[in-house]
Formats: structure tokens, C-alpha cells, sequence
């Protein structure tokens, strides 16, 4: 045990009176090395601490299927099985101070704040009333409607069986990194990873770069799991797909994992009208790295395709750069909720509420949400409820964040469309992207609520 002698308090110095000089310089020396082992064993005791966990999500159960497009009056997309696992991937971090915030990913297409606040509610009766949360979807348009909105409308295509599945299992997922935590250090890599909007549009529609956070443990020096963030739709495997997948997303792990076997998050950021590079015919393809899974026969040919887009986003990861972050720079957090309300004048989602195809907040036309910050070493993870614009957070100047680089988190505590400029309305090219936003104004409410959480105003405990 580290304490097993003693506290980090200091010690009595022994009386020295009447002893000779030699035996003097003895107890001193030991004096010394008996506070120097104290002081180290406080600072040791102070480091951040981490632990990983993934657990599989999927189901070999037929299905409906969410991502592209509503079935409104239409048979939902089906699943045949399961092409490459499904999973929800917990790090739990523990400040120097005792401060408990969990980052989770779910591969589903999205869930409610309703559904995470149930998670939320679950997870601080099991484990502590102290544990901060923030619940991301990676939005992979291959995994079961978790939201509702593919089903026959106006039934819903949400399966409560699965549903109480995913949510029990996310909870275990966090439960389970709890129990792995050790003091850990921290490294990060940064680099660029290019996406299809970066070829073709201009610069403030981009947000190619990408950060992943590498955690190794303080005894033995093991690699206990990475975080990446990066934007990008999970959608280069088409609609005429109906074996359950993580998209390019569990390629992209997968690589990581043969090349280290320990949990590897990933958290989508601003994908508002981004998605991947696919490779073309003539290009090279890396095999199917679940050849082994359910392959519909529609589209046996773009297993490759979604391998080769995951496996170079992780060689981009793994040849970037990596620099440790210092002990000193994450000896405590900052973590904020900050609530927000959406007016809403989207018929769609007024009428999946009213039918409670989708679990909403909707009350008097208003949408109960949040934002949510949470500031650790120089960095913010700053959560949005949805599918945002590049270009929106492109316009936020840089040092309203100070020293800290931001890092954000696209469909993180809710799902809530898509986030567009007011001026996009009058855009008839981009009707598909206005038709699924809540409200036309909704970006400026979801910008100033952001502003409030990064400055830790109006902060609330749960949503």
C-alpha cells in the first residue's frame, strides 16, 4: 500500500541534544530521505488517474436501422447480422483533487437527453453522486434506431428491448473503467486528416484536425487506451446496407487495436455536410478487416472501401507526433452543464414528440437540452447536441477559449439535428440539412449556451 506508514503530513523531528555531530548528520540524512519518500508518495498520489473499458453493443436480433433520410409511411431498413462489433468505450479520469468525469462513445446513430439522462441518473446512484458525464453517439448510419425516427412513422423504429440493453451496457462500460483506474500520464498527438468537404469547399468549411489523447500507466508504463477525435460521417458504406456496422469507425479501431490491444475511443466533431474521402475504383484497398462478419451481398464490394478510409485515418493517428502532457497540467477540472432551451418550429420534430416516436423535452414549443464544458490540461471538451456546421465554430474566435485549444464533441448529451446558419434557410441546396434543424435560429441559443459552460455560468448538476 502507498500510505501504509504513515500520512503525507511530515514527521516529528527527532531531538539531536547532547549526541555527536556524526550521529547528527545520520539523522538528519535519514530525516530527509524520510520526507523526500513523503513527498513523493503525496505527489504521486496527486496524478491524474484513468481506466478504459469497451463493451459490445450489437445484436444479432433483426432490427431497425437508423441514419439516412425519415420513413415516413415507409418499411424501416431491417438488419441481416452483424459485419464488425458495436461498442460503447468509457475512459474515467480522476483529477489529483478527487474530481470523477467519465467520457463516453456509443456507436449509434444518436440518443436523446432523455436517454442520457437516465445513464446519467443510473451511473451517480452506482457509482457517485460527484461523477460528471458526458455521453457522445459516433452517428454510424449502420446501427439500430436508437432515436425513433426510422421506423414506420408514424410508428416508432425504436426497439425498447435494445434500447434497455444499450443503456444498461453503457452504464456497465463506465462502471467497469471506474474499476480500472490507475494514475496514469497523459500524451497527445495532433495532426490533419483530410475529408472530402476539405477537397471541395473552402477553409471555413473544415475541421480536419484531429487530437488523440494516449494514456499510459504510471507503474509499468503500459498503454491503457487512446481518445481520438476527428469529423467526419460514418457513411461510406451506403443505405443499401443492412449488416450492423461501425462504419469506417471500426476499421479505424481495429487497426489501433492490432497494433495495441486496449480500448480505443472515437468522438466525432463538427460533421455538418462532412464526410470521408472515399477511395475510387483504381485506387488501392486494404482487405476487410471483418471479413469474417455478415456481408450483404448488395454491397460485398464496399467492405474494402470502408477498411481503407479507417485504416488511414489510424495511420495518420499513429504517425503523428506525440508529446507528453505534464503531470502539473491536469492536476484538477473544470466541468460545467450549462442548460439550454430551443424554440422549435420544425414540424418534424414537434410531431415525433407529440406521437413519442422520439423521447424529447419538447414543452410550450420549447426543447429542453444542454451544453456541456469540460476543461482539463489545456484543453476543452465542449459538447454539441448534434450535427454543427464547421463553418459556425470556425467563426469563434480563437482566444475566447484562452490557452486552452478546444475539442468538440458532435452529438454529445443529445441529438438535436443539425446546426445551420439563418442564411442557410434561403439556401435551396442545402433544404435536406434546414428540414432536420430544430429552429432556424437554433445555432445562435446553442453558441451563446456554449459560451456559458466554457465560463462555467448557469452550471447545473444534471440535466
Amino acid at each position: 500500500m502507498l500510505f501504509s506508514h504513515g500520512s503525507c503530513s511530515g514527521q516529528r523531528i527527532p531531538k539531536v541534544n547532547q549526541i555527536s555531530t556524526r550521529t547528527c548528520i545520520i539523522l538528519v540524512v535519514l530525516f530527509c530521505g524520510l520526507i523526500s519518500e513523503r513527498f513523493a508518495q503525496c505527489a504521486f498520489a496527486s496524478e491524474l488517474k484513468a481506466g478504459f473499458a469497451s463493451i459490445d453493443v450489437s445484436t444479432a436480433e433483426e432490427i431497425a436501422m437508423g441514419g439516412y433520410g425519415t420513413f415516413f409511411l415507409k418499411e424501416p431498413r431491417m438488419s441481416i447480422g452483424v459485419h464488425d462489433p458495436l461498442y460503447a468505450s468509457a475512459i474515467v479520469l480522476e483529477s489529483g483533487e478527487g474530481q470523477l468525469a467519465a467520457l463516453v462513445s456509443v456507436d449509434a446513430v444518436g440518443l436523446s437527453g432523455v436517454q442520457v439522462a437516465r445513464i446519467e441518473s443510473n451511473l451517480k446512484k452506482r457509482i457517485s453522486p460527484e461523477l460528471h458525464l458526458i455521453v457522445a453517439s459516433t452517428h454510424t448510419h449502420h446501427s439500430p434506431d436508437t432515436l425513433g425516427l426510422w421506423g414506420s412513422l408514424p410508428r416508432s423504429g425504436r426497439n425498447s428491448a435494445y434500447m434497455k440493453m444499450l443503456e444498461a451496457r453503457v452504464s456497465d462500460a463506465v462502471a467497469t473503467a471506474y474499476d480500472h483506474r490507475v494514475a496514469a500520464r497523459m500524451f497527445r498527438k495532433r495532426g490533419r486528416h483530410l475529408n472530402s468537404t476539405s477537397a471541395s469547399s473552402v477553409a471555413d468549411d473544415v475541421q480536419d484536425e484531429f487530437v488523440t489523447l494516449l494514456f499510459r500507466a504510471v507503474d509499468g508504463g503500459e498503454l491503457l487506451g487512446t481518445v481520438t477525435q476527428w469529423a467526419a460521417h460514418p457513411t461510406v458504406l451506403g443505405m443499401e446496407n443492412n449488416a450492423l456496422s461501425a462504419d469506417f469507425i471500426g476499421a479505424f479501431r481495429e487497426f489501433l487495436r492490432r497494433n495495441a490491444p486496449v480500448p480505443h475511443l472515437y468522438f466525432n466533431g463538427a460533421i455538418g455536410k462532412v464526410y470521408p474521402l472515399i477511395p475510387d475504383e483504381n485506387d488501392s484497398l486494404s482487405d476487410d478487416l471483418f471479413s469474417g462478419g455478415v456481408q450483404d451481398p448488395d454491397v460485398r464490394d464496399q467492405y474494402r472501401k470502408v477498411t481503407t478510409v479507417g485504416v488511414r485515418l489510424a495511420q495518420s493517428v499513429l504517425e503523428a507526433p506525440e508529446r507528453e502532457v505534464r503531470e502539473g497540467d491536469v492536476g484538477s477540472f473544470s466541468i460545467c452543464h450549462s442548460p439550454i432551451q430551443f424554440p422549435v418550429d420544425n414540424l418534424l420534430f414537434k410531431v415525433a414528440s407529440q406521437l413519442k416516436v422520439v423521447e424529447t423535452r419538447i414543452r410550450l414549443s420549447k426543447l429542453r437540452s444542454r451544453i456541456s464544458s469540460f476543461s482539463f490540461a489545456d484543453m476543452v471538451f465542449v459538447s454539441v447536441p448534434g450535427e454543427i456546421f464547421p463553418k459556425l465554430l470556425n467563426k469563434i474566435p480563437r482566444d475566447f477559449f484562452g490557452s486552452q485549444f478546444p475539442v468538440f464533441i458532435g452529438m454529445g448529451q443529445d441529438w438535436l439535428g443539425y446546426f445551420v446558419e439563418p442564411a442557410d434557410y434561403n439556401n435551396d441546396e442545402l433544404k435536406y440539412w434546414t428540414g432536420l434543424s430544430v429552429h432556424k435560429n437554433a445555432s445562435q441559443f446553442l453558441l451563446e449556451s456554449m459560451a456559458k459552460a466554457v465560463r462555467g455560468e448557469d452550471c447545473a448538476t444534471a440535466l
